[in-house]
């Protein structure tokens, strides 16, 4: 295999799991020059997770099922085929509206990977006020503000 692609076929790929899915790490960026990273999100219909901004853009592709995505104000409900991006800094969120959606998620630069590697690595076996603690530090360590703390209705 040559050092200038990244391959990731079916089934391979980091798996991290988050409250909210359970995301796969197609592309880390590091062959894109740091420019992006791909995952897989897998999520099931749960509480959605609260409204916060990322200092880097994303873009949200919708395989299977149906998604709400909330930016700023407005919400974008997605189905199969359709794609959304979001400018660095939108406050957002996702809420799955059919029993499971799958989703490509693109993010700018190499952060997000990071971010979800960091909120994977938390665990489920803590208190939810000490997850909360530790989940706003990770927040803070990747510039991800949530949205009551950024004054945002």
């Amino acid at each position: 295999m040559s050092d200038n692609i990244e391959l990731c076929r079916m089934g391979e790929g980091r798996r991290l799991t988050l409250p909210d899915a359970t995301v796969t790490v197609l592309s880390t960026g590091a062959h894109a020059g740091g420019a992006y990273e791909l995952f897989l999100v897998e999520a099931p219909r749960t509480e959605p997770a609260p409204l916060h901004a990322e200092p880097w853009a994303k873009s949200y592709h919708v395989l299977s099922g149906r998604i709400l995505v909330r930016a700023a104000a407005t919400g974008h409900e997605l189905a199969a085929g359709d794609t959304i991006t979001l400018a660095p800094g939108t406050v957002n969120s996702f809420t799955v509206l059919t029993d499971a959606a799958t989703f490509l998620l693109i993010a700018a630069g190499t952060s997000m990977g990071g971010f979800f590697g960091a909120v994977d690595a938390l665990g489920h076996e803590r208190p939810p006020d000490e997850t909360g603690r530790i989940l706003r530090e990770v927040a803070d360590r990747y510039g991800v503000t949530l949205a009551a703390e950024a004054g945002a209705s």
